[in-house]
């Protein structure tokens, strides 16, 4: 999609929101008025058997939970041979450039250490699904982020679309994707006319690189 070579409304990403509008018999009573929180509760009270989710949900759901709890990765589409995870940098840590003299050489310490093996230990294992991007060979002590990460030496890694280089126009990619989601999901909108509503918004503001 980055370089244009891709479309939201055809392919694969018309797929997913074909897969998604299929989801909603299943849904809780009055999910429409459900927020995040909410939706997390209802689960963790045991009216949901499913929630589609990621790896930053462990810590509290196993907190919140009085049952065993599991996971699966996504089904691989009918026709398709690989799965995907998706790798979404959401905690990260740098040094401003401008900085000199000793706070350069503290920051420079700093971040030595947060990319060393020890902080990626315990890193990983304080917040049990964040992971850290480290070489080095680190023991999780929680099994539902050790299934997680196993999931790397069976899947290919990709990013969220939406974020980043899409979502820096008007309308937001990021947003509009939330937006076509709950109507898809409401019956408001079919996939393809949200998938086209999508298309034509990025399409009002981003033009690939020599298109």
């Amino acid at each position: 999609m980055i370089a244009g070579t891709e479309k939201l409304n055809e392919g694969g990403s018309l797929a997913a929101l074909e897969a998604l509008a299929r989801w909603q018999p299943y849904l809780i009573d009055g999910y429409q008025a459900l927020s995040y929180p909410d939706a997390q509760s209802a689960f963790t009270l045991g009216l949901g058997a499913i929630y589609p989710t990621g790896s930053w949900e462990i810590s509290g759901f196993e907190a919140n939970s009085d049952f065993e709890l599991g996971i699966f990765p996504p089904p691989v589409p009918e026709g398709a041979d690989t799965c995907y995870i998706s790798d979404h940098t959401d905690i990260a840590i740098g040094m401003n450039a401008a900085l000199e003299g000793d706070r350069r050489a503290a920051a420079e310490t700093f971040l030595s250490w947060v990319a060393s093996a020890e902080f990626a230990g315990l890193y990983a294992n304080a917040l049990p699904g964040f992971f850290p991007l480290s070489d080095a060979e680190v023991t999780l002590d929680d099994p539902l982020a050790n299934e997680f990460l196993s999931w790397r030496g069976e899947c290919e890694s990709t990013i969220r679309n939406s974020y980043q280089i899409l979502s820096r126009g008007t309308p937001n990619l990021e947003n509009e994707l939330w937006r076509v989601s709950a109507q898809i999901l409401n019956g408001e909108l079919t996939p393809q006319a949200g998938a086209d509503e999508l298309q034509a918004g990025l399409d009002s503001w981003y033009t690939p690189a020599g298109m």
